[in-house]
C-alpha cells in the first residue's frame, strides 16, 4: 500500500505543471462547494438553538388574491386559536417594536420585542438570570417590567448581576430589569432584540379599530404536543379559521388562511430557491473540474498503456495495477481540498461582506466541524470517482494489442478517445448552462437599473423618526413636533427642501388598508380592496421628484381640527373612481374607517420595487393624522451624505431625547432593495467564469494530447504535401465540432434548467435567443483559442521526426 501511495506520488511529480493545474482546478470546485454547504448548512439545516427546535411552528395568514402572503396573525385570530387550538403545547404571541432607550448618554434606538408571559416557555429556554414574566405583568395595568438579552447585558453592564433591579428610561418612561436572557436569545432570529416587555396588545401605533378589526401585526408561535404531526396541526388550525370566518365576517384578515409552517421554515424558507440555483452552480464547476482531471489520468493511462500491459503479462494483478490510478486521483482529491478550504474561508468572507445585512443567520455561518466533514467526504469521492475510470481502463487493457504497439507508449482505443471527448462535451454543457444563466441575470439587472423609479433619488438624505407615544400623547402636539422639525430642517444651508413620509419608494415598507368610495355600495372590512397607506407632509412630492397631476398639494390648511382629506396616485384614480374626476370624491380609508376628501392627484411611481408595477396608494396628511413612525426626507445640494450631522444637531434642538435613527442617502438604501439579486448576480457570473476557464484548459488538455497521439498521422500527411495551415485548420475543426457538440446539449438543458431562476428575472425571458447566441459564439471563440496552440503544434510536425518516431 505503501510502495502504491510512493509510485503515485512519483507520477504526480513527473509532471508537475498538469498536476498542480489539476490540483487547482479541483481546489477551486471543493472550496466553492464547501463555502456553498457552510451557508446552506447554517439556513436550512442546523436547528434553531431551542430545545427540540424541530417541533417549533410559526402560525401566518396568507391572502395570494391579495399579495399577501405568510403575514403575521391579527389578535382576534390569535385569541380564537389559543383558546380553540387541540394541537399544540402552547401557543405565544409577539409584536416587535423599537424602543427609545434615553437618561443615560445621547438617545439611542434598541431593537425589542412584546411578548406574551409564556413565550419562553414556548421556545423552552428560561431566563439566565432573574425572571420572566408574569401572568400579572401580562394583563393590562401591569407593570412596567423588562427582559434583556445577553448581549445588552454585556455591553450595558458588562456583564454585572447588578443589572437586576436596576431601571431604563424605554419610550420616556421607566422600566424595570427583572430577568437576563441566555445567549440563545441574542443569535438569529433575536440576534438584533435587546429588550423584551410584556403586553404584546399594547404595541405603539397601533388604534383599537386596527387591533379589533383584524389588522396582520402579531406573530405567533406554537409548539406541537408530542405525537401531533404538522399535517395533523394544518387540519386542526384550517378548522378553527374557518370557525373564525364564520364568527368575524367582517374583519379584514377573516377572508384569509391560517397557515402553519416550522419555525425555521417560516424564517428562511423564502431564501432556498437563491440556494438551490447556486448550489446547483457550484456543483457544476465541481464536475467540470473533475471531468478536467479524469481527463489528465486517462492520458496518463494512455502513455502507460504498454507498461501496464507488460506488468499483467508478467504476472502482476489487477489489483496492484489499479491502485496507483485510485491513489493518484486521491492525492490529486486530497490535495485539492486542503487547498479548496483555503479558497473557501476567503469566498466566504467575500461573500458575507456583501450578504451581511440581508441573509439569514450571517452571523453564525462560518468553517465549522460539519463543513470539514463535508470537504473531507467529497474529497474522498471526488477521488475515487475520478479514479474509477482509469482504473476501470487499467483493469482490463488489450495486452496484445498494446504489446504490438511500436511506440512507448500508445493511443489507446476509439472507445478510450470518445469517452474523454464524452466528458469534454459535458464541460462545454456546463459551461454554457451557467453563462446562459449569468448572462440572463446581467441583462435582468441593467434593465432594472434603466426602469424610472417615477421619483428623483439622487441628492435625497433620509433618516427615520420613532417618537415614543409618552412624548406627545395629543395628535395636535406631535403635529406641531413635525411642523418644528420640517421648519428647522428647511432652514439648514444646503437643504433645498424638506418632507416627511412614513412609507419611502422603493423599501417596500407601506401597509395596505382598506378603502371604499362613499356614494357607492359599502362592503364590510374584509371585503374591500386594499390599496398602501401612506402619510406624508406638505412638499413631500416636490421633495421627491413627483408630479402632482391634477387638483392640490398638502399644505397648512390640513391640520388635525380641519376636515380629513387624501391624495391618490393616477393608478388609484383609474382602478377605484374609474372615468369620474376623482377631485372632490370621498373615500372611506383605513380600519378606523375615517371618511376623506380627495384634493389632489399625482403621478405614479414604484413603491414596492422596480420589478412591479406601480399599484394603488393614497397618502394622509401626517400634519392632520399624525403617527409615531416616519422618515425625514432632505432634498439638499450637493452631496446628501454631508448634512447628516446638522440633522442630527437641529433634531437634537428640537427634541433632545430623540435620536436620527438609519442616516443615509436614499441611492444606498435603494441599492439596499437589490442587494439579493445582485449577489446572486455576482456569484453566478464568478462561477460561470471559473466554468469557461476550466472548460477551456479541458478543451487544450483534449486537443493537446490527440495531437501528441496523432502525431505519426500528421507527419505522413505533411509528408504527402499537406500544408501547415490544411492541418492547423484539421485540428481547430475538431475542437470546433466538440465544442458544437457542447453548445447544443448545454442549450437543451439551460432550456429546462433557467426556469429555476424565473423569479430573478425582469424583462427577459429565460430562452432569449439573443444571449443563446451570444453566449454560443462565445464558447466558439474560446474554443478556438483553446485549440489554436495544439493546433499550430499538429502543423509544425516534421515528417522525418514523426516517422522516425513511429
Amino acid at each position: 500500500m505503501i510502495s502504491d501511495l510512493r509510485y503515485a506520488l512519483r507520477q504526480l511529480t513527473k509532471s508537475p505543471g498538469s498536476s498542480v493545474l489539476a490540483v487547482i482546478a479541483l481546489a477551486l470546485g471543493i472550496g466553492a462547494n464547501s463555502a456553498m454547504f457552510s451557508i446552506v448548512n447554517t439556513l436550512f439545516l442546523r436547528p434553531l438553538p431551542y430545545p427540540n427546535a424541530e417541533r417549533l411552528v410559526q402560525l401566518t395568514s396568507s391572502l395570494p388574491e391579495r399579495q399577501l402572503n405568510n403575514v403575521p396573525f391579527s389578535w382576534p385570530r390569535f385569541l380564537a386559536v389559543r383558546d380553540q387550538q387541540q394541537v399544540f403545547s402552547d401557543v405565544a404571541v409577539a409584536a416587535f417594536n423599537p424602543f427609545t432607550l434615553s437618561g443615560r448618554d445621547d438617545p439611542e434606538q434598541v431593537q425589542g420585542v412584546l411578548v406574551s408571559a409564556n413565550y419562553l416557555s414556548v421556545l423552552g429556554v428560561q431566563p439566565l438570570y432573574g425572571r420572566g414574566f408574569s401572568v400579572q405583568e401580562d394583563r393590562p395595568g401591569g407593570a412596567d417590567v423588562v427582559l434583556i438579552s445577553s448581549n445588552f447585558w454585556q455591553k450595558r453592564f458588562g456583564g454585572s448581576q447588578d443589572a437586576l433591579g436596576q431601571t431604563l428610561t424605554l419610550d420616556g418612561r421607566p422600566r424595570t430589569i427583572i430577568g437576563i436572557l441566555p445567549p440563545a436569545l441574542s443569535r438569529f432570529p433575536f440576534n438584533q432584540t435587546e429588550i423584551w416587555a410584556p403586553r404584546p396588545a399594547e404595541v405603539p401605533n397601533l388604534v383599537p379599530a386596527q387591533v379589533d378589526n383584524g389588522a396582520f401585526t402579531f406573530q405567533v408561535i406554537g409548539r406541537l404536543k408530542p405525537g401531533v404531526t404538522l399535517s395533523q396541526a394544518r387540519e386542526n388550525v384550517k378548522l378553527l379559521a374557518d370557525g373564525y370566518r364564520a364568527a368575524n365576517p367582517k374583519n379584514v384578515d377573516a377572508p384569509s388562511q391560517a397557515v402553519v409552517n416550522l419555525l425555521l421554515e417560516s424564517l428562511v424558507g423564502n431564501q432556498r430557491r437563491t440556494f438551490v440555483v447556486l448550489f446547483g452552480a457550484v456543483g457544476c464547476v465541481l464536475l467540470i473540474a473533475c471531468a478536467n482531471v479524469v481527463n489528465l489520468l486517462l492520458a496518463r493511462f494512455t502513455s502507460r498503456r504498454k507498461e501496464i500491459a507488460m506488468r499483467i503479462a508478467l504476472g502482476a494483478s489487477r489489483g496492484c495495477v489499479i491502485r496507483p490510478f485510485i491513489f493518484e486521483s486521491l492525492l490529486v482529491a486530497v490535495n485539492g481540498a486542503a487547498l479548496g478550504l483555503l479558497f473557501a474561508q476567503w469566498g466566504l468572507k467575500g461573500f458575507l461582506k456583501i450578504g451581511r445585512d440581508f441573509i439569514p443567520r450571517s452571523l453564525e455561518i462560518g468553517m465549522d466541524p460539519a463543513v470539514l466533514a463535508f470537504t473531507a467526504g467529497l474529497a474522498l469521492f471526488t477521488g475515487l470517482a475520478m479514479g474509477f475510470v482509469p482504473a476501470l481502463q487499467a483493469a482490463n487493457p488489450d495486452v496484445n494489442d498494446a504489446l504490438k504497439s511500436s511506440r512507448r507508449g500508445s493511443t489507446g482505443g476509439v472507445a478510450e478517445s470518445r469517452f474523454r471527448q464524452g466528458l469534454l462535451i459535458g464541460e462545454i454543457a456546463l459551461s454554457l448552462v451557467l453563462l446562459v444563466s449569468a448572462s440572463l441575470l446581467l441583462t435582468s439587472f441593467a434593465r432594472l437599473q434603466r426602469v424610472a423609479p417615477g421619483f428623483q433619488p439622487a441628492g435625497l438624505f433620509v433618516g427615520f423618526l420613532n417618537v415614543p407615544p409618552a412624548s406627545y400623547e395629543a395628535k395636535p402636539e406631535l403635529a406641531n413636533f413635525y411642523r418644528r422639525v420640517l421648519e428647522r430642517m428647511a432652514a439648514l444651508p444646503g437643504v433645498r427642501s424638506a418632507a416627511l413620509n412614513d412609507a419611502l419608494p422603493l423599501t417596500g415598507a407601506g401597509s395596505q388598508a382598506p378603502i371604499a368610495v362613499v356614494g357607492r355600495d359599502l362592503p364590510p372590512l374584509s371585503e374591500r380592496p386594499l390599496a398602501l397607506r401612506h402619510l406624508v407632509s406638505p412638499g413631500m412630492f416636490a421633495t421627491l421628484g413627483i408630479r402632482l397631476l391634477a387638483g392640490r398639494d398638502l399644505d397648512d390648511r390640513d391640520r388635525t381640527e380641519t376636515p380629513h382629506v387624501v391624495i391618490v396616485n393616477e393608478t388609484m384614480a383609474r382602478q377605484f373612481l374609474g372615468g369620474e374626476n376623482p377631485i372632490g370624491q370621498k373615500l372611506v380609508t383605513g380600519m378606523a374607517q375615517i371618511q376623506s376628501e380627495v384634493v389632489g392627484v399625482v403621478a405614479d411611481n414604484h413603491s414596492n420595487d422596480l420589478t412591479s408595477p406601480p399599484v394603488a396608494e393614497y397618502f394622509l396628511p401626517v400634519l392632520q393624522r399624525p403617527e409615531n413612525f416616519t422618515s425625514l426626507v432632505l432634498r439638499v445640494e450637493g452631496d446628501p451624505a454631508a448634512i447628516a450631522g446638522a440633522a442630527r444637531s437641529v433634531l437634537k434642538e428640537v427634541d433632545a431625547g430623540l435620536p436620527l435613527l438609519n442616516p443615509q442617502t436614499m441611492t444606498v438604501l435603494i441599492a439596499q432593495t437589490t442587494a439579493d439579486r445582485r449577489l446572486v448576480m455576482v456569484l453566478l457570473t464568478i462561477f460561470a467564469g471559473l466554468a469557461v476557464v476550466l472548460a477551456s484548459i479541458g478543451l487544450y488538455g483534449v486537443m493537446a494530447h490527440m495531437v501528441g497521439q496523432r502525431t505519426g498521422e500528421f507527419g505522413i500527411r505533411a509528408a504527402l504535401g499537406a500544408r501547415p495551415g490544411e492541418v492547423q485548420r484539421m485540428v481547430v475543426m475538431q475542437g470546433l465540432r466538440l465544442a458544437a457538440c457542447g453548445i447544443l446539449l448545454g442549450a437543451i438543458a439551460a432550456l429546462g434548467l433557467t426556469r429555476l431562476l424565473q423569479s430573478f428575472l425582469f424583462d427577459v425571458q429565460p430562452s432569449d435567443p439573443r444571449i443563446y447566441t451570444g453566449i454560443s459564439v462565445l464558447i466558439c471563440l474560446v474554443a478556438v483559442c483553446a485549440c489554436w496552440i495544439p493546433a499550430r503544434r499538429a502543423a509544425r510536425v516534421d515528417p522525418l521526426v514523426a516517422l522516425r518516431a513511429e
